[in-house]
């Protein structure tokens, strides 16, 4: 603080305490004579008040202040605000409500279609997601739906085949291919040859023909 403005406020009704203990507001600070510059930058490091007086009157103060407004002006602005309390003071609660609804541009019923538009969106969604993952929930083995998707449900559900039952297939083919994890046709039809015939010492040959007939009997 300034030798000036220490000046002023020597002079004010109030002084330094009252200004920590934020007694004081901006406005009496510049109706005391402090710069406005001085005043604001004090307001802020003490966190005072803008204005102890009431709305109505802290607008006609400052419309009495405007530059390059005429009295006519000025008297409009001070009636103004004092019309726009009286408005708001006098206002039932249910036309704010009804204000507020108007400003949103809506009147209750856009929430009931974005509610259901939602509810069909989200419905879209679970389809396309059921779709995309191969959702087989309704799938038939009687014969109706889609036939692909009905016969790999069929081929779930259904016990699996001996690989003893696989047309050419000897009681020792049967054994060795136990030895080898292979003990039903599907997983027969879907064994590589080599590998099978590498494990157990067989011709690659044979167990090439055993796999191609548990593929027919699958099939």
């Amino acid at each position: 603080m300034g030798p000036a403005t220490a000046a002023v406020l020597a002079d004010a009704s109030f002084g330094a305490a009252d200004v920590r203990d934020k007694a004081v507001s901006y406005r009496m600070l510049v109706d005391a004579g402090v710069n406005p510059g001085v005043a604001a930058r004090i307001r802020r490091e003490h966190s005072l008040a803008w204005s102890f007086e009431s709305e109505g009157d802290d607008l006609a103060r400052r419309s009495s202040q405007i530059r390059g407004l005429g009295d006519a002006e000025r008297a409009w602005v001070a009636a103004s605000s004092g019309d726009w309390q009286a408005d708001d003071a006098d206002r039932p609660d249910g036309d704010e409500e009804r204000d507020g609804a108007d400003r949103d541009g809506s009147d209750g019923t856009g929430d009931e279609v974005a509610e259901e538009g939602g509810d069909d969106a989200a419905a879209e969604r679970a389809w396309v997601a059921a779709s995309a993952g191969g959702d087989t929930s309704g799938t038939k083995t009687d014969g109706s739906g889609d036939p692909v998707a009905a016969e790999s449900a069929w081929r779930e559900r259904s016990p699996p085949t001996p690989v003893g039952d696989v047309e050419g297939v000897s009681e020792e083919d049967a054994a060795d291919l136990a030895e080898a994890g292979i003990t039903s046709a599907r997983t027969l039809a879907v064994a590589d040859p080599e590998e099978i015939a590498e494990a157990l010492g067989r011709d690659a040959a044979r167990v090439a023909e055993l796999r191609d007939a548990a593929d027919e009997h699958v099939d």
